[in-house]
């Protein structure tokens, strides 16, 4: 059992929660708590920490043995974790990896999203796991938006994040342009373009673009949208948060098989 904080490796756990570069290096995240625990593929589990206390009183316990797993005293399981409130368990993960090759396998009629510049690690995990119920086919971002493995946007996928495909690229306009060769059709959400109720039908593949928070779609990438399409807002509403954008539109183009 470790019982100090000091320990190496619940110093180089705490590197991975904080330091994107470590992460990258390591190619390891972390994902805390009993439900991401659950949700969690064995064979991308690396290490499993769990407080003595949780070992001793969880029905999940049997299920850690059979994993690599170290246990941690309940007060320096505290210090180590990430959460207000921990419950007891976290895991140092493999990054899941997917290549332009898988996902052009996907372009004939799969639906898919395209995050542009999206900063805020909350709403990144949102849109990670609205892609998912809404049968997305994978996620496209760029290196500007908030680090998919930050701890905060772990937490928001609730899990989809195993399970969505997803590519990070420096290259978003170039990639965009690729899979406008492949057949997909580019939607771009802009508050000038026409409302998406009336949009046509879009068959085959499918892409939306959600940009930042603040600045909307860059000029580049918009430029590249073969239909830019407007939420309808009432009041004195002017903008719609991204992550919520991302889901309407997502389920508006899904209906349109």
């Amino acid at each position: 059992m470790i019982t100090s904080a000091d320990n190496q490796q619940l110093k180089s756990v705490r590197s991975l929660m904080e330091r994107a570069s470590a992460r990258r290096k390591e190619k390891l995240f972390v994902a805390e708590g009993v439900r991401m625990f659950l949700e969690s593929p064995p064979d991308l589990v690396h290490r499993i920490y769990a407080s003595d206390d949780f070992m001793k009183k969880s029905a999940h316990a049997d299920r850690i043995r059979a994993l690599p797993h170290v246990i941690v005293s309940d007060p320096v399981f505290k210090k180590i974790s990430d959460t207000h409130t921990p419950q007891g368990v976290l895991m140092v993960m493999k990054m899941p990896e997917y290549s332009e090759a898988f996902f052009e396998k996907r372009y004939g009629d799969g639906l898919f999203l395209i995050a542009n510049r999206i900063q805020d690690p909350g709403n990144i995990g949102t849109m990670i796991r609205t892609a998912e119920a809404a049968g997305a086919a994978g996620v496209i971002m760029d290196k500007e938006c908030a680090d998919i493995f930050n701890p905060k946007v772990i937490r928001s996928t609730m899990g989809s994040v195993y399970r969505v495909p997803f590519l990070i690229t420096d290259e978003l306009p170039v990639f965009v342009d690729r899979m406008k060769a492949g057949g997909v059709k580019v939607v771009a959400g802009d508050l000038k373009g026409q409302l998406f109720y009336e949009a046509p039908d879009i068959p085959g593949g499918r892409a939306v673009i959600i940009g930042n928070e603040g600045s909307g779609i860059s000029d580049e990438l918009l430029e590249k949208a073969d239909i830019k399409l407007k939420i309808p807002m009432e009041g004195k509403v002017s903008s719609l948060n991204a992550a919520v954008s991302a889901a309407l539109f997502m389920y508006q183009m899904k209906r349109r098989i």
